[in-house]
């Protein structure tokens, strides 16, 4: 047993990393914690990192001295082959009594009573989880039982310490099971052997092949590719209830009938779903079996149902069947009636249709905002963290709502209520409220600008009708409709769901278009980048929008970019550079805001000056080479004499002193850089770079430190 050092009281999320890594474990970043339960996976696409540890390239990245994550306090494991073939055995002992007596009974019988000597932690919720190496030649399964233990295997995940539960308590290592204190053992073969049997026992998810998941839950064909398990577990669920409705006396043991109804259903089954894996040379059922949703998981399922013959399949017998009224010739589902030329037609609500002549006889498309927002429409302004795009939807809002001529330039066409939902800034808001009163000379006390300040889940539409009802019964209101609804930020309105899965935010462009249609208003959501510079989440965004306004802008540099990415019916394309002042807000503190307006010419050039994002990173660059080298370059101007003062050193790459102080002086404030002690022993103090420039910033080039 080799003990390595670690000083666990003064450790950081990239020491623990440091340390898995060191024991070839694969460690990756994962999902902050939530109230959702769907936050114990990777916050990386992990898939690629299954087999093989990763490069230590690739961990530098995540963990290393400039690293992305190397902050974040939550990690994982990856088990199986990436890690040496290391697994997890997972005991919800806080809340399945059966979980320790399993564990304990095999302890008593094989090892004295004993607890085995192999990393053990407790997880967040109160769990144990003790971490083996599986002996070569036995694949562990991943499954979940209904006793309470878990194992993960090959492609299997678990969150580790310093990782933080959604309770707000922290993984932590058992004392005297750390894995800097104890090596992770061999599982012995009576563990092994017991874990098969519950593997026997419990539906197994097996390691299977695994494969991406769609954008839509069928194929062309009508097959359905995503859900297939929830189809599965509820065809078998129905079919044996069906059967005992029929036959309610029958003996579960019956295996010879019993197998005809199975056959029968898996044939139903597998017509109806379809692989993901594209193999010609194999059958639909073949592949389907490569997945771990084919016929040895159908299997365990009948078994599972069947099973509870006398039990709760009796009870849903009991229940009669509904009836969905489906359709046959004999008996049609809709009522007839007869018409005035005596033919039999069915009656019911008719969808539109419309001729070419009554398509041209449309409206034209309206505009709140000439050329930008189209009335009764949905639409985005979204960049990274700190671009100063609230700045502009909340001067665009109450602009609207002061029945302004014109907005940057262009004309509004539409005044009315706002209806601005924010849960974060709140505080500050009345500062940027005021900020936009000094500028324009205009008071927003009587105009109808309305925040609400608690966050709604879009994914919920009982939130949603309460929102509705909430505008239509609104004595502020006084029986006017919003002409626009913002939501700041997306994001919060969003907890639990996936941005990137097409099902998920289908949802949210389905609860705003509620919102359009009950008061013919506009949406305007407020979100994020994602780290390539395009609208974070699915495309649905992007397909559903009507205008997509993308801004940029980085800390410290007070002018940004406003580019129009898409409007429907308008030019799009062009760019709108914006600037940011600091306003007075005329109170007797002196608080002050910020306020969004176009920038002129003259401002720009004085922008222009700054260098080429490409001039930035060889500065950067050089920083770096020079902290390595234990001779930092300095903002303190009694080194000059010692060749380490920045803004002189600057100059070599043709930039001005006093530009090279602006630029440090804006990239300290962003977090770009820091002053740190470079070397202990002689005191030596300098410039330490911490992040990186992204391709996404703007022309300007300094750095966005979010």
């Amino acid at each position: 047993m080799v003990k390595i050092p670690f000083e666990e009281e003064f450790a950081g999320p990239s020491d623990y990393a440091k340390l898995y890594r060191q024991l070839r474990l694969q460690v990756v970043p994962s999902l902050p914690p939530s109230n959702t339960g769907s936050w114990k996976r990777p916050a990386i696409k992990w898939r690629e990192h299954e087999n093989t540890l990763t490069d230590q390239d690739v961990f530098d990245k995540w963990y290393g001295h400039q690293g992305e994550y190397r902050t974040r306090q939550n990690m994982g494991l990856i088990t199986g082959r990436a890690s040496g073939n290391v697994f997890v055995l997972d005991l919800d002992t806080h809340k399945n009594p059966q979980a320790n007596k399993w564990l304990q009974a095999l302890l008593d019988l094989w090892n004295d009573g004993v607890p085995l000597l192999s990393p053990t932690q407790r997880t967040g919720g109160g769990g144990i989880q003790i971490l083996f190496h599986a002996y070569n030649g036995w694949t562990p399964p991943t499954i979940k039982t209904s006793i309470g233990v878990d194992i993960r295997g090959q492609g299997g995940f678990a969150v580790l310490p310093p990782s933080m539960h959604e309770s707000g308590v922290n993984y932590a290592w058992i004392k005297g099971y750390e894995p800097w204190v104890v090596d992770i053992m061999t599982a012995p073969s009576w563990l092994t052997e017991a874990i098969d049997d519950l593997a026997s026992q419990f539906t197994s998810v097996g390691p299977s092949e695994r494969t991406s998941t769609p954008d839509t839950s069928t194929n062309p064909f009508g097959q359905i590719v995503d859900g297939r398990e929830d189809y599965m577990r509820n065809l078998i669920w129905a079919k044996v209830v069906d059967h005992h409705r029929d036959m309610h006396d029958f003996p579960f043991y019956k295996e010879e009938e019993s197998l005809e109804w199975m056959m029968a259903a898996f044939t139903q089954y597998e017509q109806t779903v379809k692989s993901r894996i594209i193999d010609p040379s194999a059958t639909n059922a073949e592949l389907l079996e490569r997945e771990g949703r084919g016929f040895s998981e159908f299997t365990k399922k009948w078994q599972i149902a069947m099973s509870k013959w006398d039990t709760e399949v009796r009870m849903a017998a009991g229940v009669p069947k509904k009836v969905r009224g489906d359709v046959t010739p004999s008996e049609p589902s809709v009522e007839m009636v007869q018409g005035t030329d005596g033919v039999w037609r069915p009656q019911f609500e008719a969808f539109p249709l419309l001729s070419v002549s009554m398509i041209r006889n449309l409206p034209d498309p309206k505009y709140l905002v000439e050329g930008l927002i189209i009335e009764n429409g949905l639409g985005f302004f979204y960049g990274p963290p700190g671009c100063g795009k609230s700045f502009i939807t909340i001067g665009l809002a109450l602009s609207i709502a002061a029945g302004l001529d014109e907005w940057w330039g262009h004309k509004i066409n539409k005044s009315g209520p706002i209806i601005y939902i924010s849960s974060e800034g709140v505080s500050d808001l009345k500062f940027r409220i005021a900020a936009w009163e000094q500028a324009t000379g205009i008071s927003a006390a009587d105009i109808p600008f309305y925040l609400i300040h608690v966050p709604i889940n879009f994914m919920d539409d009982g939130e949603i009708e309460r929102l509705i009802l909430t505008i239509q019964h609104s004595d502020m209101l006084m029986g006017e409709v919003p002409v626009a609804v913002f939501v700041d930020t997306v994001s919060r309105s969003l907890p639990g769901a996936d941005e990137n899965l097409q099902k998920d935010m289908t949802l949210f462009i389905k609860s705003c278009d509620k919102i359009r249609l009950a008061f013919d208003s506009t949406v305007i959501g407020v979100h994020h980048t994602s780290r390539s510079g395009n609208l974070r989440g699915s495309t649905v965004f992007d397909g559903a929008a009507d205008f997509l306004f993308r801004v940029a802008r980085e800390e410290g540099v007070m002018i940004g970019e406003l580019n129009a990415k898409k409007i429907k019916s308008a030019q799009d394309g062009w760019t709108k550079p914006f600037k940011l002042r600091e306003v007075l807000c005329g109170d007797v503190a002196g608080h002050s805001s910020l306020y969004a307006e176009p920038a002129s010419p003259e401002e720009l050039k004085v922008e222009d000056q700054w260098p080429s994002k490409s001039v930035c990173q060889d500065i950067l660059d050089a920083m770096t080479k020079a902290w390595e080298a234990g001779r930092p370059w300095s903002t303190q101007p009694n080194t000059r004499r010692d060749g380490r003062f920045a803004p002189m050193l600057m100059t070599r790459f043709e930039i001005e002193e006093d530009m090279a102080a602006k630029m440090i002086d804006t990239w300290l404030r962003n977090g770009l850089i820091e002053i740190d002690l470079c070397n202990p022993s002689t005191k030596t103090k300098g410039i330490r770079v911490l992040g990186y420039l992204y391709e996404n910033q703007t022309r300007y080039g300094a750095y966005n430190g979010n």
